[in-house]
Parts: C-alpha cells; structure tokens; sequence
C-alpha cells in the first residue's frame, strides 16, 4: 500500500474512533440524567411517615390505614383494569354510540369511586396528624399529581416497574 492510502485509512480509523466515543459519552450523560430523574421517585414504604416525622403510634395507625385502603381498593382497581381493557376494545366499528357511552360511562364512573376512596383515606390520613404534619401533608397532597409512586404490589413488595400507585 501506498503512503497516502495508510493515511487515509488511518483517519478513516480515527475520525470513527472519535465518532464511537462521543457516541459513549453521550450515552453516559444521557444515561446519568435518567438515573437521576429515577432517583427522585419515591420508593419507600414509610416515605409518608418519614416525611411527616410520624412517632411510633402515629406510624402504627398509618399502617392500619394503608393496609385497610389497599383492601378495599385493590379490588376496585382490578376492576377498572378490566372495565379499561373492554373500553378500548370498543374501537371496532361493530359497536354503536350508545354501547360505546355505556362502557365509557362505567369506566369514568368506577375511576372516579377509586379516586373518591382514595381522597377518603387522606382524609383518614389527616386525622392521624398533629397540625404541622397536617400542614405538610396538605403540601405534599398539592404536589402528588406531578409524584411518580410505585405501589406496593399484592404480595407486599414492590413492583419492578414504574407504575403509578397511590396507596401512601
């Protein structure tokens, strides 16, 4: 080979070399962001608590609280999976309006009866709290539409996704 093709294939090398490590480092970075927006989720189970700064009886209600909610709710949101599923099945041309509005009218009315027992247990939670921690719990309850929660799943552990939960 000649002198001027080993230098071009030489610079062919290295100009992909830099290519693949800027490739890398943006990879990185990118990567490092998204671990950080994970990290700001909250995972804990006693995030409430800690937060609140609960004393020991405090924390024991808030259990008996939690686990009462996730009873009564877990059944009703197995359901509005369900009745979720059978929505969008309706895409289908076969269905006319009126099937379509029923299925519609279920799904929004068992969401709002989750979301109507889950304000309840706030409101359950609130009792519980001396007025500071009521104070901040008011707070907290602001911001929870913009929280990201992953929900304890049926067995007591916590899922492997990233799901929103709201059984805090």
């Amino acid at each position: 080979m000649n002198d001027s093709r080993k230098i071009r294939l030489l610079t062919g090398i290295v100009i992909g070399l830099v290519v693949l490590n800027i490739g890398l480092l943006s990879w990185f970075l990118l990567r490092s962001e998204t671990q950080r927006h994970r990290s700001g989720r909250v995972r804990s189970d006693t995030f409430l608590a800690d937060t609140l700064g609960f004393d020991t009886q405090q924390r024991q209600q808030l259990a008996a609280l939690q686990e009462t909610y996730l009873r009564e709710v877990r059944p009703r949101q197995r359901q509005l999976r369900q009745l979720r599923k059978t929505y969008f099945r309706l895409a289908d041309s076969s269905f006319t309006t009126a099937q379509r509005e029923e299925k519609a009218l279920a799904f929004h009315r068992q969401s709002a009866d989750v979301e109507l027992q889950t304000l309840a247990h706030f409101d359950k939670v609130a009792a519980i709290t001396r007025p500071a921690q009521r104070r901040l719990l008011n707070q907290l309850l602001s911001e929870l539409p913009r929280r990201s929660f992953r929900a304890p799943n049926e067995r007591g552990g916590r899922r492997n996704n990233n799901r929103t939960g709201k059984g805090q």
